[in-house]
């Protein structure tokens, strides 16, 4: 419900799954990096979270698209990166348009940007300008900002 956001029905859904045949860039987090954040006490599925929303937001700048244009997905032990955390950034269209190639040529350079992104904003634990995204399925749940920043400084080369 509007200004009380009182959940007014909750109706189960019986859909087909539905397959969106596309191509993607995807970043593959070390087990070392993933051990040491770990260590560190970093959320490391909220931290490739957070990063995979950035940088998609982020990646219009690069790619000249719309941030509906890009899709993404982040899970912390994907079965076809021999279970790694991976971040995957996928064209939004059937059989890919080129924006995640772009993605892939420009990988460190949208990193960095990504990086000073969630930096510079002021907000403490993330908001709508770094790591929140407005078509995110999962209600922007879980983010980690700080694990954000220290997996792409790490990823980055400190």
């Amino acid at each position: 419900q509007l200004f009380t956001e009182q959940m007014m029905d909750k109706t189960p859904l019986d859909l087909p799954q539905t397959e969106l045949a596309t191509e993607a860039a995807w970043i593959i987090l070390p087990d070392d990096l993933v051990a040491r954040a770990i260590g560190r006490g970093i959320d490391i599925p909220g931290a490739i979270h957070a990063i995979e929303h950035a940088a998609i937001g982020i990646l219009p700048l690069f790619a000249l698209c719309d941030r509906q244009d890009i899709g993404g997905v982040s899970h912390p032990s994907h079965p076809d990166t021999d279970n790694l955390a991976a971040i995957f950034i996928y064209d939004g269209y059937s059989g890919g348009v080129g924006l995640s190639r772009t993605a892939y040529d420009m990988m460190e350079e949208l990193l960095t940007a990504t990086l000073k992104t969630i930096e510079d904003c002021a907000c403490d634990d993330g908001c709508p300008s770094c790591i929140q995204s407005p078509k995110c399925g999962n209600n922007n749940e879980p983010l980690d900002k700080a694990g954000a920043v220290y997996v792409l400084r790490e990823l980055l080369g400190g």
